[in-house]
This record gives C-alpha cells, sequence and structure tokens, in this order.
C-alpha cells in the first residue's frame, strides 16, 4: 500500500505507517531499510513514540525512497529529519538509527482531522518546534502529552484561546518575525505569571471548561494563550512609540496593572517578569547595534518584505517595526517560541528558578 508522507512529518512516524501499510511490523521493514538497532528493542520504539526519531544515513535514505516509492528529494522536501545536515555519516552499507533524543524540535501529533482528511487512521508525528501545536484550521490543539486524545482537544471548549492564536498570528502578519518575538516575550511574561500564581481563578477556570488539570505545565500553553496575546499587543505598542524615558515607562506598566487588575493577576508579583522585559527593552532603536546587515549605527529592523513561513507558499507583508538591541534573540521559523525571546525562564522550571 503506498503511504505518502505529510509535510513536516517525521521519518520514524512515515516509517512505521509504512510498515503498517504493508502488514509488517515496524522491525520486519527495517530490515529493508539497513542495519541499524532498534530491532533489538521494537517494543520500545513502538511504546514510545513521542520520544524517539529515526536519522538515516545517504544509503538507507535512498533504501527507504525506494520502499516508499517516491525519490530522494521528495523526502528531503517534507520529512524535516532527512535534511542533509540530519544525515548519519555516510558508510559503505545503509545504516539508520533510532536515539531518544530529537535533534531538533519535539514530536508532536497532528490534528486527527486533518490525518482523518488525508485517509490516515493511526497517529502522524510531526516534528514541530514546540512540544505542542494547535490546527487552525480545525480548531484542535495536540501536543506530545496526548492532551484531548486521538484527535487532540477541541478548541470549542476554549473559544478565548481559539481568538489568541488567531491573533498570534495576526501579530507576525503584521510585523514578520518581530512579531514571532514579541509574542515569544509576551508568553515568557505570562509563564512567569502563571508559575508564581497557578491558582488565578480564571487560568483554573478555563482548566476546568476545557477537563484539563489545572495546574499541569501540559495545560498552561492553552490556559495562558489570551492574556498573551493581550500582552504581546502591549509590548508591540511600546516598541512602536520607542519612548522609553521613565514616565513612558511609568504610564506603560500602569497600563497594564490596568489589565492585570482585570484579569485577577497579582501585579505585585507580576510586575516582576515586565520589569526583567523593560530592562532588556530599555535601550531607544536609534542606538540598536546593526544585526542586518545595514549600515553601522542603523536600528535592528523588520524589512517590509519577508519570506512566509514554510507551507505558506509566499511574501507576507510586514510592517517596520524597530526592536530594541537589548532583544538579542531571533526567531526561526522552525524554532521552539521560548528560544525567540530575550527572557531566559521557561515553561516547567520552578519558581524558584525565575
Amino acid at each position: 500500500m503506498r503511504v505518502v508522507p505529510v509535510p513536516g512529518e517525521s521519518t520514524g512516524s512515515l516509517i512505521s505507517r509504512l510498515a503498517h501499510g504493508q502488514g509488517l511490523q515496524l522491525e520486519e521493514l527495517l530490515e529493508r531499510v539497513g542495519f541499524g538497532q532498534a530491532s533489538a528493542d521494537p517494543v520500545r520504539v513502538r511504546a514510545y513514540p513521542s520520544t524517539t526519531e529515526m536519522y538515516l544515513n545517504e544509503q538507507g535514505l535512498e533504501y527507504l525512497a525506494v520502499l516508499a516509492g517516491t525519490t530522494v528529494r521528495a523526502l528531503q522536501e517534507v520529512l524535516p529529519s532527512t535534511a542533509a545536515v540530519h544525515l548519519l555519516k555516510s558508510e559503505a552499507t545503509a545504516v539508520w538509527k533510532w536515539p531518544w533524543l530529537v535533534r531538533e524540535g519535539h514530536l508532536v501529533p497532528l490534528c486527527g482531522t486533518c490525518a482523518r482528511a488525508r485517509g490516515v487512521r493511526e497517529t502522524v508525528w510531526m516534528i514541530n518546534g514546540d512540544r505542542w501545536r494547535v490546527c487552525e484550521e480545525h480548531l484542535r490543539f495536540t501536543d506530545n502529552e496526548r492532551t484531548g486524545g486521538e484527535l487532540g482537544l477541541s478548541l470549542k471548549l476554549l473559544p478565548d484561546t481559539a481568538r489568541a492564536h488567531q491573533e498570534r498570528e495576526a501579530l507576525t502578519q503584521r510585523y514578520g518575525l518581530a512579531g514571532r518575538e514579541l509574542f515569544a516575550d509576551a508568553f515568557q511574561i505570562t509563564v512567569h505569571w502563571w508559575t508564581h500564581l497557578p491558582g488565578t481563578p480564571r487560568w483554573i477556570r478555563r482548566a476546568r471548561d476545557a477537563g484539563l488539570v489545572a495546574r499541569a505545565v501540559s495545560t498552561a500553553p492553552l490556559v495562558l494563550m489570551p492574556e498573551a496575546a493581550a500582552v504581546a499587543e502591549q509590548l508591540a505598542a511600546f516598541e512602536q512609540a520607542d519612548r522609553r524615558d521613565a514616565r513612558s515607562r511609568t504610564r506603560w506598566l500602569d497600563g497594564l496593572r490596568d489589565d492585570m487588575d482585570r484579569w485577577g493577576v497579582d501585579f505585585t508579583v507580576g510586575r516582576l517578569a515586565l520589569m526583567d522585559w523593560l530592562q532588556r527593552h530599555s535601550t531607544p532603536t536609534a542606538c540598536a547595534v546593526d544585526t542586518t546587515g545595514g549600515p553601522a549605527g542603523t536600528a535592528r529592523s523588520v524589512r517590509p518584505v519577508r519570506a512566509g513561513p514554510p507551507g505558506t507558499g509566499g511574501l507576507w507583508q510586514a510592517r517596520d517595526l524597530r526592536l530594541s538591541a537589548g532583544h538579542e534573540q531571533t526567531a526561526q521559523p522552525t524554532g521552539v517560541m521560548g528560544a525567540a525571546s530575550c527572557l531566559t525562564w521557561q515553561l516547567g522550571a520552578p519558581a524558584c528558578e525565575m
């Protein structure tokens, strides 16, 4: 049976589906791909598909292409882990490995509705920057904790979160990669709030509305998104205004204090993350260090037109937005959201480390 790879799918996911399509166990198909070690412990590979990925050398990739009824080039266009940078050292024979750590990104299930539309009746594991992803088309949330079961969690249970993801995409469309960076900062700020104030009533209520464990780390991306989207707009407004004197900063903080009071987030605790962000964004853009290849002394800036994210097939139109030089991180199209933030803490870290 022909098995068509999904763009962004993990190599391990494809070869598992390919084996099942032929009525074979995974290790039986692997014997046709070359030499490796997974067949010594196939039960573990099958039991933990979210923690391991398959990598091949050039010869192994050629064998896989033949078995899949396609070409090496076609596989490399859709399977991230078959890119040249991830190929194993070439040997005289076809070789593959299943390390228990994905080299780049995380393994997250494809939205179950998307899979069904492709005629796929098993989980398709995608290489993803974060441990979770949102299907904008079907409004489903999936993560490597299998939240929401095989299909994923319907965001119809969390309409505010669904709108927040649309606002996140709108910010990226408006400001290009700078929009991604500012949303990453906003998400990190709300992560700080949630970690220190996990009992905030609105986050507890959202979790319960969706049938989730309120204080679980895997729940946080779902319950924090509405506030993260609102904070991202405030961060963008601050950068756009480019007024960083003490009076402007105080006025900006007062505006956020009003929002936080409405959200039920303790400002005394929450301001710590905001002050950290302000300190890193205190340098006026006119003094910013050039990181775009422009003339010395020019500000770091988003070009008016930038290449769109993978799969969009075009360009996005982005407004010019100059970020302070203190924001030293650069968003990558397939990178982890937290890595695009200038704030250092991560979701899952204890409050004392923040």
